[in-house]
């Protein structure tokens, strides 16, 4: 049964969170049916580890595990909080802590550490491929932030110019798809390894992305949602790899992955 007594509210608590409403409304959705569990949950980058009480005092038969990498005081009567110092690229921290405090595996982890793309990537498929368990949450907060310039690996965002309608490249890629499907360019390895290169280029330039910082590795992350039609060989066979995600929800500066 899945208690309805407890509300996520995060006013009293020396935490960020407060501000950003729609996180507590994710965490509230995703949480919930947690919350009377003995769940292990880590969170990367906890500041002053609010938090880290925050959570506590939510699961009220949880583990808090929090790192960060600066060193953290925190009172905790209840004994369910354990905090570590370290930077979040540390994987053999990672597995210590995962040693320690979830040697089955966490239920829920939160990053929420530097916001930068390469230092969150390490720790996301460290720790998702070796110590969150199936089903369990990988949460990613402000990964916005590879839209600002003054973050570290932030760059501005360029508006694409207007989306006009061109026929003649329509036609174009409409002529080079058709001849990709041509039976005698698919007997000839060389000219279907230069059909595939053409469709490349001319398709290339069709779509603007911006993908510097959080936001490359959070479109990392759609690929691998995508790994089912980016592995299998033809349209109607079956992927010789299905996505390590059962679920991937993206929202404003807030992304959550359930694990397959």
């Amino acid at each position: 049964m899945v208690s309805t007594k407890r509300i996520l509210e995060a006013t009293h608590y020396d935490t960020d969170k407060a501000a950003h409403t729609h996180y507590l409304r994710n965490y509230d959705e995703y949480f919930r049916p947690l919350v009377d569990k003995d769940i292990r949950l880590l969170e990367l980058g906890v500041l002053h580890g609010g938090s880290l009480l925050l959570w506590r005092d939510y699961f009220e038969r949880g583990l808090i595990v929090g790192l960060d990498f600066n060193p953290v005081e925190i009172e905790d009567a209840s004994g369910r909080i354990r905090v570590y110092q370290g930077p979040q690229q540390d994987t053999a921290l990672l597995d210590r802590i995962a040693a320690e405090t979830a040697p089955e595996g966490f239920d829920i982890i939160i990053d929420d550490c530097s916001h930068i793309g390469e230092l969150a990537r390490i720790s996301f498929w460290h720790l998702f491929d070796r110590h969150l368990k199936s089903g369990g949450l990988y949460v990613i907060e402000d990964w916005g932030t590879g839209y600002w310039e003054s973050w570290t690996d932030g760059v501005s965002y360029r508006q694409p110019p207007e989306l006009r309608h061109s026929p003649f490249w329509y036609r174009l890629r409409r002529g080079v798809a058709r001849l990709q499907s041509n039976a005698f360019v698919k007997r000839l390895p060389p000219v279907r390894r230069l059909v595939n290169a053409l469709k490349r280029s001319v398709q290339k330039r069709q779509y603007h992305s911006h993908d510097f910082g959080m936001v490359g590795f959070v479109k990392e992350l759609i690929d691998e949602c995508g790994v089912a039609d980016i592995t299998h060989p033809q349209h109607g066979v079956a992927p010789p790899r299905t996505s390590k995600f059962r679920e991937m929800r993206i929202s404003t500066s807030h992304l959550f992955v359930v694990k397959a």
